[in-house]
Formats: structure tokens, C-alpha cells, sequence
């Protein structure tokens, strides 16, 4: 009897120890930790990485790619034989791009295939995915794609690298495909996670498109025939026809706009290199632009001294030493021992509006691009118009968001009629000016691919071509820890040096 007892007590604590074990494993489980894949927290994050931050953007941006563009100029000149110095922010864009952006989007489109409920999520996120590749290639050329973001649980970080023209091919198969597949039947991201359409696919749907027609054009030099079949293809979908329509992403108070966080929060660290350039002031100031107002500030002391121009840039390519530099600053010698800099402008108010969203591909972009497709046959309608209705659009953009008098209907006319020809230097000059300060990327691209706007130096000749960078050298990672197809990428595009020209660049 007494043995049953025992053998009972055993049982008991057996089972005892195996219901706290048990107990003890679900208090074990994270519930901030999700073993399963949150496709809108995945979705809004890679967005948001992916629009980058003032850090990357600074380094990468303002005081590179935008002085390389000669939307802004250091007050301090260059040092002669290095007049176009490597940006610091490459390696950080580069890593955040995969990492942040790209890593989040490919989780998506690799875990839809269990889940066919999100077939309009994994489309969202393979155009997302294909908008920052093409930022990336258009920067560096070859790179790794078909290769990266695979998940790889042997944790391979050495994958291929890609010829730009095979990520081209790709990115434009991929957008078609993914412009197709959405399904008004199947459940879309909340608005909340949506960060440029807010949960409309319609809106996924045209950038998708408007996309595609924008790698076809930048591939038109050297795949003629394939870029004409695309705009061909494109005359049958819908793509962004109007500004409501616009691909943009919102900033606010907590995730600053990178160059208001530049230009005001960070204000002492920035202003050496956020004045507009001499370049871009003259070319507003010769056209009689009625967009000054906005892109550019008037000079502080031009209102207490009539002799100070109202508007004026800081020259780009002058050496640190030259006698130039003792025309401006003028502050110090009309008394203020600080030297202020009151002679130049600085950027205008109007892009430092955290409340405005900031244009990915823009209405007025997609004018211009049906404007240069129109002018090679290959769109329907005529080149002049597409021009003047950009223009007017970006205008009217403008005006929209502005605080400042509105630029009137007799100043948008008088500008549109001053311009006579919808020639290529025309369509990507006034790309230029949409693209000012924003979307540097764009400008850098098309003026890689087109020679326009013809930027020129303190003299008023153009620049010489010979030393202007034509990409960013690799970031030091890939030379490292990616090595053996490093050197097979440098292999077959050429010298990673900035003047080793890209696929589309030739």
C-alpha cells in the first residue's frame, strides 16, 4: 500500500514538472518578438529607410552630389587637383539601401509565396525594391542583385555582382510584373504603412509605370530598340497624369525633412555648404525664372546696401587661395567682424517646409519624360507641349504649397512663351530645375546620360569633362568582405574610379 502511495507521488510531480515546464515555455516567448513576419511594419520601415536621413544625406548629398551638380557650392572653394572629392556618405547609403530598405521589401515578396492573400503587398514591395536598385546602379553601376537579399542561413555575404545592363532588364521585367499582378480582391497595407499612397494601389500602380518609363528613357542611348518597345507598351497602361497623383513621401516632426535638419535645425554645421551656387543663381537670373523666389533667398544685406545683388550663389571649382574669395563675405568689411556671408543667398524657405511632401516622381518629371520621347517618335502628341505643361505643373506645384505670393498666371505665361524650342537641352535643363535641391540623384543621372544642363565654371565655360565623376567608387565593405567578386565587377565594368563611366553612359 505504502509503495502505491509512492509510485502515485511520483506520478504527481512528474506531471507537475512537466505542466511547469510547459508554463514555463510560453512565458519564455517574446511578445514583442514575433516569429512571423509583419508584411506592414516590414513595408513601412523599408520605406522609411529607404527616403534615408540627415546624416547620409549630408554627406552624401549636400556636400557631394550637389555640389558635383553645382546646386550648392562651399564657401571655403576646393583644394586645386581634387576639385570633385569622393562623398563620405556612399558607403552609409549603400549599406542602408540593402540593409534597411531593400532587406525589408525582399522579406515581403520571399514570404508572400506561402501567402497568397498577399499578392498586393509583395507587388508594393517589389516596386519599392526596384525604385532603390535603380538608385543604386545609377550611382555605381555593376552591382549585386540577383544574388543579394536571398536570406541565405548558411549567412553567405559574398553574393555576384550583376552587369548594370542585367539589373536594367530586370528592373524593367519586374515592374511590368508587378504593375500586373495587383488584385483589387486581395487585402492591401494600411494606410499607416503606406507611407506615399496611403494604402491605395491605384497610386503603386501608376509609379510602377511611371517608373518603367523612366529606366526605358535612361537606356535609350544604348538599348534604343528595347526602350522604344517599353514606351510602346506604356502608351496602353496608366501612368501619373496629374500632380494628385504624384509619388511622394511625407516627412513630419519626428522624421525631419534631411535638408531642413541641414539647413536650420543643424544650422552652424550645415551652412558651409547648403548656399546655392553661382551656377544655379545665374541660370534662374538670365531666364527671368519666376521661380526664384522660391528656390533661392535674397541676399540679408542687399536690403541695407542697394549695391549688393539681390540674388547671389557661391562659384564652384575655385581654389580655396583664390583672389576671388576676397569679393565675397562682405559683411566683414562693412563691420560685422563675424563675416556672415549676407552677400549670398541661401535656399529657399519654400524647400524647407517639413509640412510639403517631397516628390519621388512627380507629375511635372513625367511630362518631361513624355516630352523627350515625343521628340524621338516615340510617344504620340508634340514635344512643346508635354515641356509647357510640365513647367506650368511644377509651377503650379509651387504655388500650391507656398506661404509666399503665388507665382501669378501672366509671369507662368510669359516664362512658357519665352521658350522657343523643346529641343533635349531644354527638357533636361528644366528637369534640372525641378530636380534643385530634392532629388539629386535624378539630376546627377541625367546629366551623365545627356551632357545638359551644360554646367560651366566661375568664367562661364563649361567644365572640364575629363575629371567630372561619372560614379562612386565601391564602398570599402564590398572591398573587404565581398573581395573575389569585387575585383570581378572592377574586372569587367573598369577601374573603381569615379571617372570609369557607366553601362547607360557611354
Amino acid at each position: 500500500m505504502q509503495r502505491k502511495v509512492y509510485i502515485v507521488l511520483i506520478l504527481g510531480l512528474l506531471l507537475g514538472l512537466q505542466s511547469c515546464v510547459k508554463d514555463l515555455a510560453e512565458l519564455n516567448k517574446d511578445p514583442n518578438n514575433s516569429t512571423q513576419a509583419d508584411p506592414d511594419l516590414l513595408f513601412k520601415y523599408a520605406v522609411k529607410r529607404g527616403m534615408g536621413g540627415y546624416l547620409t544625406a549630408s554627406h552624401l548629398e549636400y556636400n557631394g552630389l550637389d555640389q558635383w551638380m553645382m546646386y550648392f557650392a562651399s564657401r571655403g572653394g576646393v583644394e586645386p587637383g581634387n576639385e570633385y572629392p569622393s562623398p563620405s556618405g556612399g558607403d552609409a547609403f549603400w549599406n542602408e539601401t540593402y540593409i534597411d530598405a531593400m532587406n525589408n521589401a525582399q522579406v515581403i515578396i520571399r514570404e508572400a509565396a506561402t501567402h497568397p492573400d498577399w499578392v498586393n503587398k509583395q507587388a508594393a514591395a517589389a516596386i519599392w525594391k526596384s525604385f532603390m536598385m535603380h538608385r543604386i546602379t545609377d550611382l555605381w553601376g555593376d552591382a549585386p542583385y540577383s544574388e543579394a537579399l536571398n536570406g541565405n542561413p548558411a549567412l553567405d555575404f559574398t553574393p555576384a555582382y550583376d552587369t548594370q545592363q542585367q539589373i536594367y532588364l530586370q528592373l524593367l521585367s519586374d515592374l511590368k510584373t508587378a504593375a500586373e499582378s495587383f488584385d483589387p480582391a486581395k487585402p492591401f497595407y494600411e494606410a499607416s504603412s503606406d507611407l506615399l499612397f496611403a494604402g491605395n494601389m491605384e497610386g503603386w500602380i501608376r509609379f510602377a509605370n511611371a517608373l518603367r518609363f523612366r529606366l526605358a528613357m535612361r537606356i535609350s542611348n544604348v538599348l534604343p530598340e528595347r526602350a522604344r518597345e517599353e514606351i510602346a507598351e506604356l502608351s496602353q497602361v496608366v501612368l501619373i497624369s496629374d500632380e494628385s497623383q504624384t509619388a511622394a513621401f511625407q516627412f513630419n516632426s519626428v522624421y525631419n525633412k534631411p535638408l531642413l535638419e541641414a539647413a536650420v535645425i543643424r544650422y552652424q554645421e550645415g551652412e558651409q555648404y547648403i548656399n546655392p551656387s553661382k551656377f544655379l543663381v545665374d541660370m534662374l537670373q538670365t531666364t527671368d525664372d519666376p521661380r526664384i523666389g522660391y528656390i533661392l533667398e535674397k541676399t540679408s544685406l542687399s536690403d541695407a546696401f542697394p549695391f549688393i545683388d539681390e540674388y547671389r550663389g557661391v562659384p564652384n571649382l575655385v581654389a580655396y587661395n583664390s583672389d576671388i574669395w576676397q569679393n565675397y563675405n562682405l559683411d566683414a568689411q562693412l563691420g560685422d567682424p563675424l563675416g556672415r556671408w549676407g552677400d549670398v543667398s541661401r535656399i529657399g524657405k519654400w524647400y524647407l517646409n517639413n509640412d510639403r511632401p517631397m516628390p519621388l516622381l512627380s507629375f511635372s518629371e513625367m511630362c518631361f519624360l513624355q516630352a523627350e520621347a515625343a521628340l524621338k517618335g516615340w510617344w504620340f502628341g508634340n514635344p512643346m507641349d508635354y515641356l509647357k505643361q510640365g513647367v506650368r505643373a511644377h509651377m503650379q506645384y509651387m504655388n500650391a504649397h507656398a506661404d509666399m505670393p503665388k507665382i501669378s498666371e501672366t509671369d507662368i505665361l510669359n516664362y512658357l512663351n519665352r521658350i522657343s524650342e523643346a529641343d533635349l537641352e531644354q527638357i533636361i535643363t528644366q528637369k534640372y530645375i525641378l530636380f534643385a535641391y530634392e532629388n539629386v540623384f535624378e539630376a546627377y543621372a541625367e546629366y551623365r546620360r545627356t551632357g545638359f544642363p551644360v554646367l560651366r565654371d566661375v568664367d562661364g565655360n563649361p567644365i572640364d569633362e575629363t575629371i567630372f565623376p561619372k560614379r562612386l567608387r565601391y564602398p570599402y565593405s564590398e572591398f573587404t568582405y565581398n573581395r573575389t567578386n569585387y575585383l570581378t565587377a572592377v574586372e569587367q565594368q573598369g577601374p573603381d574610379s569615379q571617372l570609369t563611366p557607366l553601362w547607360w553612359d557611354q
